[in-house]
């Protein structure tokens, strides 16, 4: 299996920091947050990763470089039309997928814990999936997030940041097929802006069920604004202290 980062983005609301630096190089804990999903992914024993690039996408390649000193082994595609919405970023990747069915996709913004990735990967059977959380309670999960309507099946039946109804969020963790390229592909004829979001929905009702896999309980956090950030970091040290001390 494969991973598919996207980290094609502007991260406007992430300035100044993504003036001069794109937004997944921006340091948690004094590393860069793509460098932490690098080593999740590795730990759950994925060796390929696709990273799709777009603004100042040359700093992610010089500070990555081919991988090897994660240990894991990175291809690059570039999307020049990263304001056009990040499923343009994932269609990118399409060539770099063709036989690879089913494949993880991240959000470079995103940071994880390892155990979201174990949960998706062992639903393997059930994907098309999303992983979402039920009871989320952080302001970087809350603030901003993508809502999801999800059936007494477990299946995904709305979703969107402005759906009225709603019983859980989306953490930005995917297990998709080749599907998803032919939804893309349907959308992109009328959309001026194209979401991962759109496309789920899409998926779900025309084509195949997405099964919401849920990861209520798991630590995740949406990193989009200096806010998010300082939250993030300061939660981090917080529990590192605990770890330290024994008490967490």
């Amino acid at each position: 299996m494969k991973t598919v980062i996207l980290a094609a983005g502007r991260g406007q609301r992430l300035r100044p920091f993504t003036e001069k630096y794109p937004k997944p190089l921006t340091p948690i804990l004094g590393k860069p947050i793509l460098e932490h999903t690098l080593a999740l992914i590795r730990n759950v024993g994925i060796e390929d990763c696709i990273i799709v690039t777009g603004y100042l996408g040359n700093f992610i390649k010089k500070r990555l470089g081919d991988g090897s000193r994660y240990n894991i082994k990175l291809h690059y595609c570039h999307n020049p039309y990263y304001t056009l919405g990040n499923a343009v970023s994932l269609k990118a990747a399409e060539k770099m997928l063709k036989d690879e069915e089913p494949f993880l996709l991240l959000m470079a913004d995103h940071y994880v814990s390892q155990n979201i990735l174990e949960k998706a990967l062992e639903s393997v059977n059930k994907e098309p999936l999303l992983c979402v959380d039920e009871r989320p309670r952080y302001p970087p999960q809350l603030k901003d997030a993508t809502r999801v309507l999800v059936n007494s099946g477990g299946y995904i039946i709305d979703i969107g940041k402005k759906i009225p109804l709603w019983n859980a969020v989306d953490t930005g963790v995917f297990l998709l097929d080749n599907t998803i390229f032919k939804v893309i592909d349907a959308l992109e004829k009328t959309a001026s802006l194209l979401t991962i979001t759109n496309c789920i929905k899409h998926l779900t009702l025309y084509k195949k069920p997405v099964w919401a896999c849920d990861v209520s309980g798991r630590l995740w956090f949406d990193v989009d604004t200096q806010e998010d950030w300082a939250f993030v970091e300061s939660f981090l040290c917080e529990a590192l202290k605990c770890q330290e001390r024994g008490t967490g």
